[in-house]
């Protein structure tokens, strides 16, 4: 059973209203239960909503359905060609007539394009002020290999400039969603957060695809602020957060992840010092940046003045 099929498989066993545990999704799918948490997690990026205790998940709710008359697995099957492009869906053959039937539904409806925008909007705990029919246009852009023009807002100088660009990625950094872009201006791939550009227009031009861009690379060498410093930076994860760490893909292909006997995490990498802690950041007590010491310092004396308003 492939990786769509199991999908299908975990939705349909969760629909029946029961708590399910991990490990019986696992044994029912002939897989891991590393895998299931992960499935679990892709699921919940399409729309599904589960509530999580010990017992198990069960199904709260599913992704509202695009009203051309879908059925449930006709639904499903085109969101997880969306969220899961890299998955050969059209191939399986206990899928390919669902997913021919939805894209037939689907082909002339021009809402089509906006399920997707309003399922990339969903993520976040608040959202910038920026059109939805610019995702709409970026997607397409980016699927046709088409420029775009853009009037872009820059607050650091407080100007507006257009200028012409060929969008290649649509990612989400830091809270924000940028489209990674080659701006014909600067003659150099730049980042434009999409809440910043005021006005835009898809070009007839069709441009031509750098095939030897990099987008790891390109993240790997990002950066928010350019007075940030680069460390090197060892971390202690503590077992409760260690196995989340070990599924993490890092930019830095030099990052090392070591595992110890109580099961916390030692990883090494070096990297973007304020992006990089602001992640740090979040796992609160399960985290502990052991080097570079000046950083440590840094650290401590930032929790001991948190430490004094708390005790006010």
């Amino acid at each position: 059973m492939n990786k769509v099929e199991r999908l299908f498989k975990i939705i349909d066993y969760l629909s029946a209203g029961d708590f399910v545990t991990a490990e019986e999704l696992a044994i029912i799918t002939n897989t891991s239960k590393r895998n299931i948490y992960r499935d679990i997690r892709e699921l919940e990026t399409v729309g599904y909503y589960f509530h999580t205790e010990k017992k198990g998940y069960l199904l709260m709710e599913k992704p509202a359905k695009h009203n051309v008359g879908l059925t449930d697995r006709e639904w499903l099957s085109l969101l997880l060609t969306q969220a899961l492009p890299k998955q050969n869906v059209i191939s399986e053959n206990s899928m390919l007539s669902e997913y021919k039937v939805g894209r037939k539904k689907t082909s002339k409806e021009k809402g089509w394009n906006r399920v997707i925008s309003e399922r990339i909007l969903h993520h976040f705990l608040y959202r910038d002020n920026y059109d939805e029919n610019l995702v709409i246009s970026l997607v397409k852009a980016i699927e046709k290999r088409r420029s775009l023009m853009i009037a872009y807002y820059s607050p650091t100088n407080e100007v507006e400039t257009k200028r012409i660009i060929d969008p290649y990625y649509l990612i989400d950094r830091d809270d924000h969603y940028y489209i990674v872009a080659y701006c014909n201006e600067k003659k150099e791939f730049r980042n434009f957060r999409i809440d910043r550009i005021r006005l835009w227009q898809i070009e007839k031009q069709i441009y031509e695809f750098q095939e030897e861009f990099s987008i790891s690379n390109h993240l790997a060498n990002w950066k928010m602020d350019y007075t940030d410093e680069r460390n090197k930076f060892v971390v202690r994860f503590s077992n409760k957060v260690g196995k989340y760490i070990k599924e993490k893909n890092f930019y830095d292909k030099n990052a090392i992840i070591e595992e110890k006997e109580d099961g916390s995490i030692f990883l090494t990498i070096e990297t973007m010092s304020k992006l990089f802690l602001r992640w740090v950041r979040k796992y609160g007590m399960d985290a502990e940046v052991m080097e570079p010491l000046h950083i440590r310092e840094q650290l401590k004396n930032e929790y001991k003045k948190l430490l004094d308003i708390y005790r006010k």
